[in-house]
Formats: C-alpha cells, sequence, structure tokens
C-alpha cells in the first residue's frame, strides 16, 4: 500500500476484511480506511441470548478494540468508513435484531456513536447488501436514527457484488441512483462482476441521470 501511495496523487482508501489490525497498519498511510463492524466482535460462539448487561459489555469491548485505530486516524488525519454487510452481522446485533436491515442499521449506529464518544467524527457510513431492498432500506433506517441523536456524517452508497451485464447495472441504478433521488448519498460504488473499468462508466451513467446538480465530472 505504501508503494502505491508514494507513485500516485490522489486519494487510496483500504478496504478491510477480517484483521482489524491490519486497519491500523493502513491508516497510518492511507486517505480513508473501511472497517467492518462485523470484525470488531467476537463471533462463532453460538450465544443467542444476551441480557442488557452483556449486551453493553459488548459493546464496551467494541469501544476498546477500535481505540488504537481511532488514535492512528486522528494522528494521520485519516477518515473512516464504517461499512456494514448484510452478510456479516455479529452474533450479538442478530440475537435481538434478527438478520435485518433494522440490524444492520444498528450496526453502523453503534459504530458511528463510539467513535463519536471518543471525538472522533472523520466517518462516512455505508450500509451494503446484494439484496437491493434491503440496502435500500438499512441506508435509510442509518439516515433517520443518526437524525435523532443529531449527528451528520456522510453516507456512501452501493450494492455489493450487483452482478454483470443487465442485471447488475439495473440493481445498481435503483439502488444508488433511488437513494440519490430522495437526497441520501455522498459518495457511491458501483460493483459488477465484470470488468472494474465498467463500474465508472456505469457510476457517471447513474449521477448524470440523477441530474446536473449532482454529478460532477
Amino acid at each position: 500500500i505504501k508503494e502505491i501511495k508514494e507513485r500516485i496523487h490522489i486519494p487510496l482508501v483500504a478496504d478491510i476484511h477480517f484483521n482489524p489490525k491490519a486497519a491500523e497498519v493502513a491508516a497510518s498511510i492511507v486517505s480513508k480506511v473501511r472497517i467492518n463492524p462485523g470484525n470488531y466482535t467476537d463471533r462463532n460462539r453460538g450465544k443467542i441470548d444476551y441480557t442488557e448487561k452483556e449486551y453493553n459489555a459488548e459493546i464496551e469491548k467494541i469501544k476498546e478494540r477500535l481505540k488504537p485505530l481511532i488514535e492512528i486516524c486522528k494522528v494521520h488525519n485519516t477518515a473512516i468508513r464504517i461499512g456494514t454487510n448484510h452478510g456479516s452481522l455479529s452474533e450479538r446485533v442478530v440475537s435481538r435484531y434478527g438478520n435485518t436491515p433494522y440490524a444492520m442499521a444498528v450496526s453502523a449506529f453503534e459504530f458511528a456513536k463510539i467513535c463519536h464518544s471518543l471525538g472522533f467524527d472523520n466517518l462516512i457510513l455505508s450500509q451494503k447488501s446484494s439484496n437491493v431492498k434491503v440496502m435500500v432500506s438499512s441506508t435509510r433506517m442509518l439516515c433517520e436514527m443518526l437524525d435523532k441523536e443529531g449527528l451528520n456524517y456522510p453516507i456512501h452508497l452501493g450494492v455489493t457484488e450487483a452482478g454483470d451485464g443487465q442485471d447488475g447495472r439495473i440493481k445498481s441504478a435503483v439502488g444508488i441512483g433511488g437513494m440519490l433521488a430522495i437526497g441520501i448519498g455522498d459518495t457511491i460504488r458501483v460493483s459488477l462482476t465484470e470488468k472494474p473499468e465498467n463500474e465508472i462508466l456505469i457510476a457517471k451513467d447513474i449521477l448524470q441521470a440523477s441530474g446536473d446538480r449532482i454529478y460532477k465530472a
């Protein structure tokens, strides 16, 4: 990553999966790191019933695990994208809210509140799913939660693994374009299972269809 950063003159983002320690290393180099809330929780314990005390204790554990990354990001002015995935929610959240769009929103909201409590607000949030309805519902729910709490963070939009050909383009247009049409969304990512450069072309098409007010070449 460091070698790539030294050769370019545009922001570089590290999308981290599975290993939170990798995010800490990358955060001193890149402009933004993406973390998955599901990677900061204890998984595969088979626990399905949490008392209120146990539930809150898990949130405190997450806070302690996040502290080192946040301190590094503060020093290097690195942004964090809290990127929730429908397929990797924590057992704790699923035990209370099910594997639902609402659970996705809660997961991201918890992380946003933790970061805010630690004095870090250089955040962007996303709700990713290959199911357009889930992506749209969870994003809208998250925005409502943030509004009620008085938190105003940018929202990143994308339909994960939308597919290829016409199907991938339609799913991306409906999910991303639908959100932009109601004023939600600050950055976007089209995710097709084909040549990556095609994603940029479709992203531009979606932005142009959303109006000149949004689109910047």
